[in-house]
């Protein structure tokens, strides 16, 4: 937030200052993650993880929306730390000075993005598997065992601080993924077991990606079928494969742990978020899958001496294509990105399944004034995902604004019917009763939101507003 604020200060609101800062702090991440490659892997390799890092679409929309820059600092401060932890490490037990550093960086970094918070697993996985030492590995993870406990420490003030600030959010998060409301540990572990598929194909093949994967695009999953079990067998596959190759190839297990680690929060599965899948959020996680990718390759060409010219021509230009292709493709997405009517008009066709698309795209429309086609586009929202009832309540909210209160007063209704938790259709519902003359049964709406204890000031408002337009009625009226 300090961040925009300068940014917005420097450029006078002018959007050009947030893309060039963005650009800038992909340009540092991008450098600060061939500086762990180079700690962990043969000069070639990490420049070639590091091009694929650099190039891949995937990261587009860190990049490209204002927002990732939330992403592109938490991966910047993480990368940093493992950076100077591994050279901490390398020349021997770390100092005061590094502890302090790597602790800085920390909390830089929980501060950027809350997802930060998962750097003491991920050092602890290098510890055990990157780190070469005679010392069993009890004995060096007792060696950092001020670290871990200083950033853990760190973590759980980070934790309390935020509840402090913001309120306990873990009800409310839950809340914000209709798809996932109320669903228990093992509903959201099958889902997320669907939702590796769609990991796995934008970290390899990321040729159609979209601002939005919301129901019906990916649905919750009550129970076995082909996708799950496609996705748990690949998941145990390459779980054995990093174990197995757990002394000839630490750096691939290395690289399946930080990507683990650092889907435990996109996951849903330590707390529900505000979303099944997003892209953004995919941001670190890559850097695991690169950072395999160029572990496989420097393992197998170990002997380099051994390939044939041909071979490595080959090789070279296999290389060469797919960075060029992530060049292109990268740069058509970013066009996507230029403005709010053409990502919304464009999450449309790339998610035509996804209801909170068609949400988005009706905001739009009603902004231009197209009213019919904003209706239209959602009655297709509600018809997609019947569940969330804030579709119909924005619709309530626009017939109010645009239509007047007749229909307004029935979605309202149908509303509460189904949530009555919810205050917003209540005073929506409260006001339309008194701008329509219906006094009494705006005060029992007002009287039922108090008895509720939520927006008392609002329904306060209300009270003294319908009491007030009814006694200025009723002189004229003779009622």
């Amino acid at each position: 937030m300090l961040g925009f604020a300068v940014q917005w200060a420097l450029g006078g609101g002018s959007s050009l200052v947030f893309h060039i800062v963005s650009i800038a702090l992909y340009a540092l991440v991008c450098a600060a993650f061939l500086g762990v490659l180079l700690e962990l892997l043969p000069e070639p390799a990490a420049w070639l993880g590091a091009a694929l890092f650099a190039v891949h679409p995937l990261h587009v929309e860190a990049v490209a929306n204002v927002v990732g820059q939330a992403e592109l600092l938490a991966a910047l401060f993480m990368f940093l730390a493992l950076l100077v932890f591994l050279r901490s490490r390398r020349r021997g037990n770390l100092t005061l000075r590094d502890t302090c550093l790597v602790a800085v960086l920390y909390v830089l970094g929980c501060l950027s993005k809350e997802h930060a918070i998962v750097l003491p697993l991920l050092l602890i996985a290098a510890e055990a598997t990157v780190i070469d030492g005679e010392a069993p590995l009890r004995r060096r993870l007792r060696d950092i065992r001020p670290l871990i406990l200083a950033l853990g420490a760190t973590g759980l003030a980070f934790i309390w601080l935020r509840i402090h600030v913001l309120g306990p959010t873990a009800a409310a998060s839950d809340e914000s993924n209709a798809l996932l409301l109320g669903q228990p540990l093992g509903i959201r572990a099958m889902t997320m077991l669907r939702v590796l598929l769609e990991w796995i194909r934008l970290f390899f093949w990321p040729a159609h990606l979209s601002a939005d994967y919301s129901p019906r695009v990916i649905d919750v999953v009550t129970g076995l079928n082909s996708e799950m079990l496609a996705s748990a067998a690949i998941l145990v596959g390459i779980a054995g494969l990093a174990w197995v190759g757990r002394r000839a190839a630490p750096v691939a297990t290395f690289a399946f742990l930080w990507t683990g680690i650092a889907l435990l929060i996109p996951s849903n599965l330590l707390v529900p978020t505000g979303f099944v899948l997003a892209e953004r959020t995919l941001f670190v996680a890559s850097g695991g899958v690169m950072l395999a990718v160029a572990a496989v390759v420097a393992h197998f060409s170990r002997n380099e001496a051994t390939l044939s010219p041909l071979v490595r021509r080959m090789t070279l230009a296999v290389v060469g294509v797919v960075l060029v292709l992530g060049i292109i493709v990268s740069g058509i997405r970013q066009r996507v990105w230029r403005d709010d009517d053409t990502l919304f008009a464009q999450t449309v066709v790339d998610a035509p399944a996804s209801y909170k698309a068609h949400m988005a795209y009706a905001t739009m429309l009603f902004q231009k004034h197209r009213r019919e086609a904003a209706f239209e586009q959602i009655g297709l929202a509600h018809a997609l995902f019947p569940k969330d009832m804030g579709v119909l309540e924005y619709a309530a909210e626009e017939y109010s604004r645009v239509e007047g209160c007749r229909n307004a007063v029935a979605l309202f209704t149908r509303v509460l019917a189904e949530d009555p938790r919810r205050a917003e259709s209540r005073v929506g519902l409260a006001s339309c009763l008194t701008a329509m003359g219906r006094f009494a049964d705006a005060r029992k709406t007002i009287r039922e939101g108090l008895a509720t204890g939520e927006s008392l000031s609002a329904f306060e408002r209300l009270m003294v507003i319908n009491d007030s337009v009814e006694a200025s009625v009723r002189p004229r009226t003779g009622k």
